[in-house]
């Protein structure tokens, strides 16, 4: 599901960008300095999305669910886990070759996202076919200390980048099942008075 959210918005962002080689693409940034020929021509003079980390929205997590759906007139009862809701955080780098149109690519990046940071199936079809209602991009700003560490577990130098934190990317899979129905209440009532 995660790979094709961010291929949509990989190609929304090529688009935006207007150029005639796609430059952005999804990628471990981390592998770009490395002595492999292929994969330094792959992320060479490219924008690279990387998935850097993956939390769980736990404000949003709810125990399992019951609800009634009706098979054939008759009530039954389901019940299904939660869905989870994801913050996937993504390091946007320009690996470019100049240091000038690393920059320029990383604001083109900051104005596709400011000017829409909502998708919604409506201008992102593939997100209906994931049944995802929405998909919420905002820039993530670190500290000095959070970007250090960050390069640093990435293995790599510092270049030009942006973190954005993509929202409420659900993931649902779990099974329904069948659960009981309430058939019968019983109404016991024990009436306590004062004698007289």
């Amino acid at each position: 599901m995660i790979d094709q959210v961010l291929s949509a918005i990989v190609s929304k962002l090529n688009t935006y960008i207007g150029s005639l080689d796609p430059e952005v693409i999804l990628g471990n940034i981390s592998f770009a300095d490395t002595n492999q020929e292929t994969v330094m021509q792959n992320l060479g003079d490219k924008v690279v999305i990387s998935v850097v980390n993956i939390q769980q929205e736990e404000t949003l997590r709810n125990l399992p669910y019951r609800r009634t759906v009706y098979t054939n007139g008759i009530p039954e009862v389901v019940e299904r886990q939660p869905e989870i809701h994801l913050n996937v955080f993504l390091l946007i780098s320009a690996n470019k070759n100049t240091y000038s149109t690393a920059l320029q690519r990383i604001s083109q990046v900051i104005a596709f996202f400011q000017r829409q940071f909502v998708f919604t199936p409506a201008d992102t079809p593939v997100l209906g076919t994931l049944q995802l209602n929405r998909v919420i991009f905002d820039l993530y700003s670190t500290r000095f200390e959070e970007l250090n560490q960050l390069w640093s577990v990435m293995g790599g130098k510092y270049i030009p980048s942006v973190i954005y934190k993509m929202r409420m990317a659900v993931i649902q899979d779990a099974p329904q099942s069948g659960s009981g129905i309430i058939t019968e209440i019983n109404l016991q009532t024990q009436v306590l008075g004062t004698q007289q």
